[in-house]
């Protein structure tokens, strides 16, 4: 799938810092949350969308970075971003396979397994949805309720949540990530929805400040939950 014309808009959001996305994003996803500094994770993200000319959602990966081709899934292209921004952390998730490239369900369980306090190889988990900020991991287990030979799904987190209520159980998150399904308010053109991009999805808690058990795929546009066990992780080196 050709990307030219997308290429520039991902670069030229995606180089903003944290607070000039928001100032630029539409108002329905702008982040409630103050800037931090830009990660390992979103520079490496940031350089990707930069170099991007064209992108395909596959499980073959293929990246020729000097023709600007992106070729890989979800748990794919966390591994690339991953190796050069967060290698420790890659490693540990690469160990959890123990067979080759991680799949989303590696990313998950360890994630899931992380401490909340003094991380451990490479990764924190995070305790609640609003503690998440650009750069960060949000992975999960294929909910029961999908057929699909996918383990689940990883994507990185591009904009600090906004809460959807006044109890804390809805966020809406925007996230970067690479799939053949469009998210809500997704960048990837109409005519060939695959690959590199990013868009909005909705996580759900059931118990305020505890993990989210469900999540919606297209963000505010969301029609259907799927409940499954939601890890969220930050990377470090």
């Amino acid at each position: 799938m050709r990307a030219r014309l997308f290429a520039p808009l991902f670069a030229a959001l995606l180089a903003l810092s944290p607070a000039a996305q928001a100032q630029h994003a539409p108002r329905s996803v702008r982040a409630a949350a103050p800037a931090v500094p830009a990660s390992p994770v979103v520079t490496e993200l940031r350089r990707v969308a930069a170099n991007l000319r064209s992108t395909r959602y596959a499980h073959a990966t293929r990246v020729d970075e000097r023709a600007g081709r992106y070729d890989f899934d979800c748990s794919a292209m966390a591994t690339f971003v991953l190796a050069r921004s967060a290698p420790r952390a890659n490693a540990a998730v690469m160990r959890r396979n123990g067979r080759g490239r991680p799949v989303a369900r590696d990313f998950h369980d360890v994630i899931a397994a992380a401490p909340t306090e003094r991380p451990r190889d490479g990764w924190l988990r995070l305790a609640r949805v609003q503690d998440l900020r650009p750069g960060d991991v949000i992975a999960w287990r294929r909910p029961p309720t999908v057929a699909s030979r996918n383990t689940g799904h990883v994507a990185f987190v591009l904009e600090a949540p906004r809460r959807l209520d006044r109890e804390g159980r809805r966020y809406l998150v925007r996230i970067v990530d690479s799939t053949s399904i469009p998210h809500g308010d997704d960048t990837r053109p109409r005519a060939h929805q695959s690959g590199f991009g990013y868009g909005n999805l909705t996580l759900f808690v059931e118990t305020p400040g505890a993990d989210p058990t469900a999540y919606g795929w297209y963000g505010l546009d969301t029609r259907i939950d799927f409940r499954t066990h939601i890890a969220l992780g930050r990377p470090l080196r």
